[in-house]
This record gives C-alpha cells, sequence and structure tokens, in this order.
C-alpha cells in the first residue's frame, strides 16, 4: 500500500514538473516584459523632465537682456542729466544683478523669494535714483509666505514691465506695490502699479513677458498655476499663482 501511494507521489511529481517549469518560464517571460516596460516608462520620464528643464532655462534666459536693457537705459538717462555720483551707485546695483545670475538664475530653476525680492531691490535703487521723491515703494509680505521658492526672475519681469508700460509714462506721483501672501497650498504674488496702463491686457499678445512666466510655471509644477494682468480702479495688476514651496521641496 505504502509502496503504491509512493509510486503515485513519484509519478504525479514527474508529470507535474514539466508543467510547473512552463509556469515558471511563462511568468518569468511576463516579468521580464514587465520590467523592459517600466524601465522604458522610467527612461521616458526621464527625458520628458530634462526637456523640460530644458524648455525652462530656455525661456528663463529670454528675460535676462530686458532686466539689462531696461538698466542700462536707466544709466543712459543719468548720463544725460550729468548725475556722476549717481551712475557709479546705479553701475554697482547693476554689478549685483550679475552676481546674481551668475550665481543662481543660469543654473537653479527656483530660487528663495527673498532672493529675488533683494535682487529686485537694486533695480528698484536705480528707478529710485531716477524718480527721487516722485517714486514711493511699498512692501506687503506674509510672513507665511516668504519662505516659498519662485522661479528666478518673474518678480523682477513684474516690476520691470510696471515701470516700462506704466509708471515711466506717469506724470506727478509714481507708486509701485509689491505684495506676497499665502492662501492655505499657494502662494500669490502682485505687482501693483498706478500708471496709466497699456490698453491690451492679453498677456499672450502684449509683449510685457507674461506669456512666458506663464510657461515656466506650468512646466514647473502639475498642480494649478495663473498669471494674469488686469485694470481695476485705475490701478495696473501683474498678478501670479503658483503652489507654496518652502526649502527642501524644490
Amino acid at each position: 500500500m505504502i509502496n503504491e501511494t509512493v509510486f503515485t507521489i513519484i509519478v504525479l511529481f514527474c508529470l507535474g514538473l514539466p508543467i510547473a517549469s512552463f509556469v515558471i518560464l511563462i511568468l518569468l517571460g511576463f516579468f521580464e516584459k514587465e520590467f523592459d516596460y517600466l524601465q522604458l516608462e522610467n527612461k521616458k520620464i526621464e527625458m520628458e523632465n530634462e526637456l523640460h528643464k530644458m524648455e525652462y532655462l530656455r525661456l528663463s534666459q529670454q528675460i535676462q537682456p530686458h532686466f539689462l536693457f531696461n538698466s542700462l537705459n536707466a544709466l543712459l538717462s543719468l548720463g544725460r542729466l550729468g548725475r556722476n555720483r549717481d551712475i557709479v551707485y546705479a553701475l554697482e546695483e547693476l554689478a549685483q544683478f550679475l552676481r546674481y545670475r551668475y550665481k543662481y538664475a543660469d543654473k537653479e530653476i527656483l530660487v528663495p523669494f527673498i532672493t529675488e525680492l533683494n535682487i529686485t531691490q537694486n533695480y528698484l535703487s536705480i528707478q529710485k535714483i531716477r524718480f527721487g521723491d516722485r517714486l514711493s515703494i511699498e512692501y506687503h509680505v506674509d510672513e507665511h509666505a516668504k519662505s516659498t521658492y519662485i522661479p528666478p526672475y518673474l518678480l523682477q519681469t513684474f516690476v520691470e514691465n510696471a515701470f516700462k508700460h506704466g509708471l515711466e509714462k506717469k506724470r506727478g506721483d509714481k507708486r509701485l506695490i509689491i505684495s506676497l501672501k499665502r492662501e492655505g497650498s499657494w502662494v500669490t504674488l502682485s505687482v501693483t502699479d498706478n500708471g496709466p496702463g497699456m490698453g491690451d491686457f492679453d498677456i499672450k499678445k502684449n509683449g510685457t513677458g507674461l506669456e512666458n512666466i506663464r510657461k515656466r510655471l506650468s512646466l514647473l509644477f502639475d498642480l494649478h498655476t495663473e498669471v494674469s494682468l488686469s485694470r481695476q480702479q485705475n490701478v495696473t495688476i501683474a498678478r501670479a499663482i503658483w503652489p507654496f514651496t518652502p526649502e527642501g521641496e524644490k
């Protein structure tokens, strides 16, 4: 009886072994294909991320010449007025911008907001020399928002546009307001000026660089971002919204 049981087990084992081996080979083939597929997907994601980064840097570099052009125009205005001492000071502020460019802007896709604010203040110092007491600047920075990171030149572009398309055309007192606030998981940056405005507030057509910023934000974040330009109660407001991004999450 025992011999028959053992014999039966041996027979079943011999019959089942080829079947089990066949099943294992099929499974190995399946997992190998699945692994290859995952590798291809990961490679595809890496390539897409690299392309996004290259496109982002290309867009970022498009903005840089505008600052230099506007700053040199400001220096030229000072030169025509014979304000040589002011030119020296303005050149020092311009040097700070160039240092910022080579330290951060060509290497980082995001920088601390405070860093961006400081470099923008260098530009504002040049404008303050030009317009003197006629120019007033206000800062409203939410303590809960100022630790966020920001794409290089975002604030700078907003401020430059405020002068180029607004404040430089306005007679009398000129007012600029820079505001940063946090609302839940999003931050909102706005730059307000009391210039006459430009008439066309379509960011895709008015040549203000805001469409460039919109594209950069959409490349950086999968979540909601927004860039807008509007006219309300005799002031122009440029606004950007993006996810709050503190240090360590960039």
